[in-house]
């Protein structure tokens, strides 16, 4: 009798166990909410668990350029030692293995917060396009108040330049690139302050 009554209690004990699991899985999931270990770059950060991630449809100043400095403190005061939650798009991984994820913290989704306040250009890559319609209010606001990057004169020294329809990069006219683009998805800019104004990004072969 004793023993029956062990193996009962023993049996509930490891349902409760797998039911406590369970919940956690579904409502507590480390993907729905971790915590910032450190800041990488303006882009870029480290979670707790060590994962790297990448933030979605923009692109930060790299080390060498201007406003890097910017980036990179306005993202640590947005996430760093806070809780965040991803929001994945079509594909979750880079070819760098980073995970790739807009970044919220509470209400604010920092891709944009970034776009908005000058610290990053739209750079999306299909199929990731869930929010890139609102990156591209957001920088052209940003481009009209001139701040942060924007602050910065845009220089163009090509007669014209190559949008690609499907990408939404564009390129110089001697770029290896736009000598493969077929004819149905050029399309021909005039000037570089035509090219960001429609949203496009620039080639990071041939860098316009």
């Amino acid at each position: 009798m004793k023993s029956k009554f062990l193996k009962s209690k023993w049996i509930f004990y490891l349902v409760f166990i797998l039911v406590v699991g369970l919940l956690v899985v579904l409502f507590y999931s480390p993907e729905k909410g971790w915590k910032v270990r450190s800041i990488k770059d303006g882009d870029t950060i480290i979670l707790e668990n060590g994962e790297e991630v990448r933030y979605i449809g923009i692109d930060t100043p790299e080390e060498s350029q201007p406003y890097f400095e910017e980036a990179k403190e306005f993202n640590g005061k947005m996430v760093e030692g806070k809780r965040i939650f991803l929001e994945y798009d079509q594909e979750t991984k880079d070819k760098y293995s980073r995970t790739l994820a807009y970044v919220w913290v509470d209400s604010l989704l920092v891709n944009a917060e970034l776009v908005k306040n000058g610290l990053a250009s739209v750079y999306t890559h299909s199929p990731n396009l869930k929010h890139r319609d609102c990156f591209c209010s957001l920088q052209t606001e940003a481009r009209k108040a001139k701040i942060g990057i924007w602050s910065i004169p845009v220089s163009g020294v090509e007669k014209y330049y190559i949008g690609n329809k499907n990408s939404t990069r564009f390129h110089r006219p001697s770029c290896e690139y736009a000598a493969q683009m077929a004819d149905r998805n050029k399309i021909i800019f005039k000037t570089k302050e035509e090219v960001l104004d429609s949203c496009y990004s620039p080639c990071r072969t041939c860098k316009p």
